[in-house]
């Protein structure tokens, strides 16, 4: 299957041809209200989870708990066992066993769905919210003051944000390079914090997902920089850099909130916290894990889901549940609860897929990296039951997109770099080409539009050690 039939045809495949018989369109409002937890199992299984032990009871707090960010599901049930040692934490249940996720009462209304199409796209929405009334009348903008989103319920409502994408600079002069530095050594002080049982603030984590946000071409750049930069080291900041700018890319591809992007990229940031329980013997292992090592490497997210609510308390659940969650699949045959659909949390299905995309994409201890474009065929072809519909098809349209500066090889064996991309045609950039079909180097600035030679197209992405240079 190839990319642009992907693209094309969505992961579904084809459309078949509907019947000529009643064409009958479904009402306007209904479609607007799409909505995750409405289209139930896509893999037609059975919705009930098997039975799963109760985590035993917190410790009681003076204040009552915040409401949990997800209308239709209450706070999870969290163990705050102190870990100083003054007193001995209730013991983890066996895996697959895991606290329970309790659920609201059915009849109750649900929140709006962050999967809901209707949404203003977030590009648009930053735009008008950055036309300030000094701004009309030629005086200087003021910059917004930003505030906390990330403790307490969530807000259901939308707050704007502007911005305008432009040409992105070449990866050696990226400009977000800074941001990215600055991101790595946030994640590497709060995996120390969290190693030395200390509890680390997350108002920089926030102020940095802000920037992503809220800077025009941030996340372009970033992107750029998350698929260009190899690393051998497998270097858990990274990992963590990487797999928030892919995450934020799909959150905006769904056209979610403000808010919701900040609590996204903020919970993407440190969805690995568990980790640090993981001795790095295991993590760092190279060849075939042994049947204990993966037991203790799939307990992470229990880990995970502790240290949150140990060091953050019930106002974070949302938080807590979303490192929970982020190994839970659409089709409900994965750990630690085995919960389908509509059961996990949104956050973590976005850093699921995230998470999965990432390590394709990047070297591990036991094989090595897939291309962007070869990551995301691989997750379609192999993994679309395991994730829903239309997190794939945004993921095509945000992921699959060759990144500034790759070396690409088009079907006339010449060998070019992207230096913009198209929107809405990501297999369509702009190339500069810099060696002809026989192999020479073409000295002058030769740049080519692939939207507008149709019988041009990329057939892959080349290495830096297979340019003729090189042989």
């Amino acid at each position: 299957m190839r990319l642009s039939d992907l693209i094309k045809d969505g992961p579904e495949g084809p459309k078949k041809e509907p019947e000529k018989k009643k064409p009958a369109a479904p009402p306007p409002a209904k479609e607007e209200a799409f909505r995750l937890s409405e289209l139930g199992n896509l893999q037609e299984l059975q919705e009930s989870a098997a039975p799963i032990p109760d985590l035993p009871a917190a410790i009681p707090a003076e204040e009552e708990a915040a409401p949990s960010p997800f209308a239709d599901e209450e706070p999870v049930e969290q163990r705050r066992g102190d870990r100083r040692g003054n007193e001995q934490a209730a013991p983890m249940p066996d895996l697959p066993g895991a606290p329970q996720v309790q659920r609201a009462p059915e009849e109750e209304e649900a929140a709006p769905s962050p999967f809901d199409q209707a949404a203003a796209p977030i590009q648009d929405r930053r735009q008008e919210s950055r036309r300030s009334p000094e701004a009309a009348a030629g005086e200087p903008e003021k910059k917004r003051p930003r505030r906390s989103v990330l403790a307490g319920p969530e807000s259901s409502g939308e707050e704007d944000a502007g911005g305008e994408s432009l040409i992105i600079d070449p990866l050696l002069n990226n400009p977000y390079a800074p941001l990215r530095e600055r991101t790595l050594k946030f994640i590497i002080g709060f995996l120390k914090a969290i190693a030395e049982d200390e509890k680390p603030p997350l108002d920089e984590a926030e102020d940095i997902i802000y920037d992503f946000i809220e800077e025009p071409d941030a996340m372009e750049n970033l992107y750029n920089l998350a698929v260009s930069v190899l690393d051998e080291s497998n270097s858990m900041a990274i990992h963590l850099f990487n797999h928030a700018v892919y995450s934020m890319k799909l959150g905006i591809g769904l056209k979610w909130s403000q808010d919701r992007l900040v609590r996204l990229g903020v919970s993407s940031l440190i969805h690995d916290v568990g980790m640090c329980a993981i001795s790095q013997g295991i993590r760092h292992k190279e060849g075939k894990l042994a049947p204990e090592e993966i037991a203790e490497i799939r307990s992470h997210p229990q880990y995970g889901m502790e240290i949150v609510m140990h060091m953050y308390g019930e106002p974070f659940s949302w938080l807590a549940e979303a490192v929970y969650h982020e190994h839970e699949r659409e089709n409900g045959r994965e750990y630690p609860q085995g919960l389908s659909g509509s059961q996990i949390s949104e956050y973590g299905k976005i850093i699921g897929l995230a998470d999965v995309y990432e390590a394709l994409t990047h070297h591990r201890p036991q094989r090595k990296r897939l291309l962007p474009h070869k990551a995301v065929q691989e997750i379609v072809q192999t993994q679309k039951v395991q994730f829903h519909q239309r997190l794939l098809k945004v993921m095509i349209e945000e992921l699959s997109v060759f990144s500034l500066n790759s070396l690409v090889r088009l079907n006339s064996n010449a060998i070019g770099r992207v230096t913009e991309t198209t929107p809405g045609q990501p297999l369509r950039p702009v190339v500069q080409l810099i060696f002809d079909a026989d192999g020479n180097e073409i000295g002058e600035d030769r740049f080519i539009s692939l939207r507008e030679f149709p019988l041009l197209y990329i057939v892959d992405e080349v290495e830096e050690s297979e340019l003729p240079t090189n042989q």
